[in-house]
């Protein structure tokens, strides 16, 4: 690994994600700092009474088709359409193993279904299900399904029934 300095003066790592992430992005929150970013964007939207919605990833492998391609290059293509797809200020995270999870801030429900429908059919392109993998959109609106990040948490892990 090498080290260089940016125009700031600040050192910098060639390799930024060596400590066990396998996405190779930095738009891509751990999950503890997703959650962290998370409350302060749920905090906001009750105190200036704003939506915001969530919209969840799962990653599996489709039951009905061979297993065609290394699921890490499919989950690669799926975090390159997801950095093309949504906005600079949506927040896009990790929530379980081959779970993402994006915050898109002041989107009410209808906005939500229309990113995730807009999601859906850029993933058709990639052909996921042609590889032997399909990828499952679900949403989750504040506050029509939680009042504060506790419930939406236990929303999004299914914790609560839909």
């Amino acid at each position: 690994m090498t080290t260089s300095e940016d125009r700031y003066g600040m050192t910098t790592s060639e390799n930024r994600y060596e400590e066990g992430t396998e996405i190779e992005s930095s738009r891509i929150m751990k999950t503890d700092v997703f959650l962290f970013l998370l409350d302060l964007e749920v905090k906001r939207a009750r105190r200036y009474q704003n939506f915001l919605s969530i919209l969840l990833l799962e990653f599996k492998e489709y039951s009905d088709a061979e297993q065609t391609e290394d699921p890490r290059s499919c989950y690669q293509a799926l975090t390159a359409l997801l950095m093309g797809e949504t906005r600079e200020t949506d927040i896009i995270g990790t929530l379980r193993e081959n779970e993402l999870i994006i915050l898109l801030p002041y989107a009410d429900a209808s906005a939500g279904k229309l990113a995730g429908a807009r999601l859906e059919k850029a993933m058709e392109h990639y052909n996921f299900r042609g590889r032997g993998y399909e990828v499952l959109v679900q949403q989750i609106s504040f506050p029509m399904n939680g009042t504060d990040t506790v419930d939406l948490i236990k929303k999004a892990l299914g914790a609560e029934s839909s």
